[in-house]
């Protein structure tokens, strides 16, 4: 199976939400599934792609300010990921969905596979837009 998991922030940065899709990521490599990671990096200029622990790995500029929020740039090329692996998964997973770009790589992947998504609250995850009251209203928002 083809997963795809789209987070704010992920190894080697340090975090409770970094350290578990890494395990999640990890795991799912070690059991045969072709697992793609796709990251926010505010250090980078222009998409980067590498391999850790079996999992493969995009990550994708973005701006942070104060290291929250996570903005795609680029995000016309976002729609369009550099990689058959990302563009042909099965199962999209995403995390931290207050994040604007694990939000948007949800909507950008949406037709081209099953949606699992996990919110992961925090402070940030308190705004009103971003807090979805039901399973179905925060299906409507993905659509």
């Amino acid at each position: 199976m083809r997963i795809l998991l789209a987070t704010p922030s992920y190894y080697p940065n340090i975090g409770g939400v970094e350290y578990v899709v890494k395990s999640i990521a990890e795991r799912l490599a070690a059991l045969g599934h072709e697992t793609t990671v796709v990251t926010g990096d505010p250090k980078a200029d222009k998409p980067r792609e590498e391999e850790i622990s079996g999992v493969y790995v995009i990550r994708w500029p973005t701006w942070a300010p104060s290291g929250a929020y996570h903005i795609p740039r680029m995000r016309s090329q976002l729609e369009k990921l550099p990689t058959d692996t990302a563009r042909g998964a099965d199962v999209v997973h995403v995390h931290n969905v207050h994040s604007i770009f694990t939000t948007y790589a949800a909507l950008a992947l949406k037709a081209t596979a099953k949606l699992v998504v996990t919110p992961t609250a925090t402070e940030q995850a308190t705004q009103p837009a971003t807090v979805w009251t039901s399973r179905e209203e925060g299906r409507e928002e993905l659509r």
